[in-house]
């Protein structure tokens, strides 16, 4: 019998099939982010403050308040979807998300990308690895 350590780990497979490599690591960055808010709250402004140092705001949560009739640029868009903007201008180009186009460039309707967020599959945690 062979011990523990020589078996592979059971990899499943990413819940959001949509997320490119770069979206992924957010996700994961976020999650280590929470944890480390929920331990130790020093430690994880700490590492806020470090972040915002070099411009990386990116995982520090925001608080955004939006009515569905408001409009949002293609970096905030993103931002509302968890995505990046070249998905933004995807869904856009394939007729899922209506963008309307200004001479200061795409913008996006808050309620369509609640609509969108809300009906994005996602696979069910019991299905993910099946």
């Amino acid at each position: 019998m062979s011990p523990d350590y020589d078996k592979k780990p059971t990899r499943q497979q990413w819940p959001f099939p949509g997320d490119s490599p770069t979206i992924r690591a957010r996700k994961i960055a976020q999650m280590y982010r929470a944890r480390l808010r929920a331990l130790d709250p020093t430690a994880c402004d700490e590492a806020d403050a470090t972040a915002s140092q070099f411009g990386e705001t990116w995982v520090i949560p925001k608080v955004v308040t939006a009515n569905d009739d408001d409009f949002l640029g293609p970096s905030d868009a993103a931002d509302f979807l968890c995505t990046s903007t070249a998905n933004i201008r995807r869904l856009r180009l394939a007729g899922r998300l209506n963008g309307h186009e200004t001479p200061q460039g795409w913008l996006y309707r808050v309620g369509e990308l609640r609509g969108l967020q809300q009906n994005r599959p996602r696979r069910e945690v019991d299905q993910v690895g099946a």
